[in-house]
């Protein structure tokens, strides 16, 4: 029987075939399927599953509100929308077919000439057109602001990692000292892409901020080396906290704080023909504060009041570039609880931008395994199951030091070869196998009841996804990409 809340919603679509529901309970997992999904060229889903496994292009949604996605492909043959309602008990998710409306919207131009339409009925149509043209644009609106984001952002970072790949290819630099930048900016480059991400989420308070204690040096050398060859390149003096003197620790969000400090020294250097440009770095009880100086053309009177805005350039410059960049800096700036200003700027004396961040309470120090956390890994082993070879050698790697004994494999029956055949203590598994997931293998093993801690690797667990997976039965589930301590730290809890 399909719900009645269904049925009128149905009737107001003027809708009575073509359409597939799902109703889900309060943890996005499928209750009940109602309708035909062949008709939208989909197979009925198995239960209890979450809605993102059947529909992965839902995982960015935060299920609070109703929503729709307009004109989705569903399939190769057909586009559908995509209606969600809120309810008390249960929530609901239709899809209803939109196929022939949609080819009608790629022939329009064809009809037009071949019907040789009247001028009244394409203005009609055009009409329509552009009212569907807009709920689109809308839609994608803060999609397509993330990807012009990412697109800005991704040019330092891949900038080292080409160039500094390039030199060691032709023996040109130190391996070790090519190594490290490459490590630091790939590591970079990972975070920026989450985090760009993430980054609709960022007024809902969806991401989650991560102070770390950093050493001001090595933030300061950091930015020394990312920002030194555009400098050098138009014979600018750069000069970076007074060449790195400040012996002090700090605790902030790393990566964002970083993200916005090469922000502003990249438009530094930008718009600054001659000169300087200088980061300058002072504190006091409550404030860490960052001044950006430059000698550069300086910022006009009418557009100081608009820099922040997205697409806002110093248009006397000839650079070229995106300006959003000071847009994602007062974004990023506002998620860790800070402030960005210009507090000043002239022809005549440059510009001086400031990043005020507040002083957070330290946190622990770093990662530290105990000699009797070693102890536990002492004829020990685990299962290590991901479809990625690269991954699989990384991680026996990375616990090649521990004293577990390691066992691997791409697949889950041959992981239950290995469970039948070797005494394992603890699993770690990848989610994803081909056609398979971890969420059968837990089912799989608890009807033969075997009890072993068994530990997720996942690449994007927000909190709402590590719910549903530790709900699933899993003990643990760990960030990809894998950091050697930390894996190794919850790993040995679990032993």
């Amino acid at each position: 029987m399909i719900p009645e809340i269904v049925k009128n919603f149905l009737l107001t679509q003027k809708q009575g075939s073509g359409f597939f529901c799902l109703s889900l309970n309060k943890n996005h997992h499928i209750v009940q399927c109602y309708g035909e999904p062949q008709l939208l060229g989909l197979k009925e889903p198995n239960k209890n599953i979450p809605i993102f496994e059947f529909l992965p292009i839902l995982i960015t949604e935060s299920f609070t509100t109703d929503f729709k996605i307009p004109f989705y492909n569903i399939s190769e043959e057909f586009v559908c929308n995509i209606y969600f309602i809120t309810q008390p008990l249960c929530n609901y998710l239709i899809l209803i077919d939109r196929s022939e409306i949609f080819q009608i919207t790629q022939k329009y131009q064809q009809f037009a000439h071949d019907d040789n339409i009247t001028k009244n009925k394409f203005k009609r149509i055009a009409e329509q057109l552009e009212k569907t043209q807009d709920k689109l644009k809308q839609s994608n609106n803060e999609k397509a602001t993330l990807i012009a984001m990412l697109s800005h952002e991704l040019g330092t970072p891949l900038t080292s990692i080409l160039g500094y790949s390039e030199l060691m290819l032709n023996n040109a630099t130190d391996p070790k000292k090519g190594i490290e930048i490459i490590h630091r900016n790939a590591n970079y480059l990972q975070h920026l892409i989450e985090n760009t991400l993430m980054f609709g989420k960022t007024e809902a308070g969806g991401q989650q901020i991560q102070f770390e204690n950093v050493s001001a040096n090595s933030l300061f050398k950091d930015l020394a080396a990312s920002m030194l060859p555009a400098a050098q390149n138009k014979n600018l003096v750069l000069r970076i906290a007074d060449d790195f003197d400040v012996e002090e620790t700090l605790n902030i969000d790393l990566t964002r704080t970083k993200q916005i400090l090469i922000n502003l020294l990249n438009n530094a250097i930008k718009y600054t023909e001659f000169g300087s440009v200088e980061l300058q770095f002072s504190n006091n009880a409550s404030h860490y504060i960052f001044s950006i100086i430059d000698t550069g053309l300086g910022v006009a009177k009418e557009l100081q009041s608009t820099i922040f805005n997205p697409w806002e350039r110093i248009k006397e410059n000839t650079e070229s570039g995106s300006g959003i960049g000071l847009f994602i800096s007062r974004k990023l700036t506002h998620a860790i609880g800070g402030k960005i200003q210009l507090k000043s700027s002239s022809k005549e004396n440059g510009s001086v931008f400031q990043l005020i961040l507040p002083v957070q309470k330290m946190p622990s120090g770093k990662i530290v395994i105990s000699d009797d956390e070693y102890e536990k890994a002492k004829n020990k082993s685990i299962l290590i199951i991901d479809d990625d070879y690269d991954i699989l050698i990384l991680i026996e790697a990375l616990l090649q030091s521990s004293g577990l004994k390691i066992f691997t494999t791409t697949d889950y029956p041959k992981a239950r070869r290995i469970l039948d055949q070797e005494k394992i203590d603890i699993i770690l598994t990848d989610y994803n196998l081909g056609t398979i997931t971890a969420s059968s293998f837990i089912t799989e093993l608890k009807d033969a009841h075997i009890d072993l801690p068994i530990l997720l690797m996942s690449a994007m667990p927000s909190d709402t996804i590590k719910a549903s997976y530790l709900r699933l039965g899993f003990k643990d589930v760990i960030s990809k990409p894998l950091n050697r301590k930390k894996l190794l730290k919850v790993l040995l809890s679990y032993l």
